[in-house]
């Protein structure tokens, strides 16, 4: 099983994380690039290509915010891909072999037929000239189900552009039940982020980003699932620092 952990884009605790990567033998997804208008960017990723050189699991997270690749505005769909591009760029010199990436989708917001047409257009020409070292995740985020990112996926056909499936946000933000993702996307999941809360609290998204015991999601139960219906999946650790050493060691223990 490929275990990573998330850094949450805590330099604070960065080589604290690295200790925990080292100890444990995982990987490791650096979420430092996550920020779109990161200061002093190119010394951190000396810095964090440095350190991380002999870490053979690598992953990142690109910017997301307010992007939106199956939008119908030409100038939002060019600056999605240009930070995409960007992120890209970065992972390769990292030598990242995943980019987790949130696909902008925004329920009752767009007709989705339409959009997902929009987005099998911008897959295709960010794929066109790239290599297959880097496969980009979609992770979920406010899809309602996972119709949306099935259907982006299926239209795609591209074996580098897969999902990554967010339990905490599928558990928080949609109306399908999590276990239900994992049965739907099936090998489409290629990633999974790991990490529990307590589901909508009056009505409300409540990404706790918990300990794997602190919430509602059974985590036992979406492990059984894992093993079903995507076992290649890569399973990165979203919790909090003092939750991480914790879920490792239930990994570890659950991949023998």
């Amino acid at each position: 099983m490929d275990i990573r952990v998330c850094d949450n884009g805590n330099l604070e605790k960065f080589d604290q994380y690295l200790d925990m990567v080292k100890k444990y033998k995982i990987g490791i997804e650096l979420q430092t690039f996550a920020e779109p208008h990161l200061k002093n960017e190119k010394k951190l990723l000396n810095m964090q290509k440095a350190a991380t050189a002999k870490i053979k699991h690598k992953s990142m997270h690109a910017p997301f915010w307010d992007l939106n690749l199956g939008t119908a505005l030409p100038e939002l769909r060019n600056t999605t891909m240009k930070y995409l591009e960007h992120a890209y760029k970065v992972a390769k010199e990292l030598g990242c072999d995943a980019i987790v990436f949130h696909n902008g989708y925004v329920p009752f917001t767009s007709h989705k037929k339409g959009w997902i047409k929009r987005a099998k257009t911008f897959w295709q020409d960010f794929f066109a000239d790239k290599d297959d070292s880097i496969t980009i995740m979609i992770e979920n985020m406010l899809c309602l189900d996972s119709s949306i990112i099935l259907e982006e996926i299926d239209a795609v056909h591209d074996k580098r552009l897969k999902v990554c499936l967010d339990i905490g946000h599928a558990h928080g933000n949609s109306d399908m039940p999590v276990y239900d993702w994992i049965r739907t996307l099936n090998k489409r999941i290629g990633y999974m982020h790991m990490h529990n809360n307590h589901g909508k609290i009056n009505t409300v998204n409540n990404d706790e980003h918990k300990g794997f015991f602190d919430g509602t999601i059974d985590i036992k139960k979406i492990m059984r699932l894992v093993q079903k219906h995507c076992p290649k999946a890569i399973m990165a650790i979203e919790t909090g620092f003092n939750d991480a050493e914790e879920a490792i060691l239930f990994l570890k223990k659950y991949a023998k």
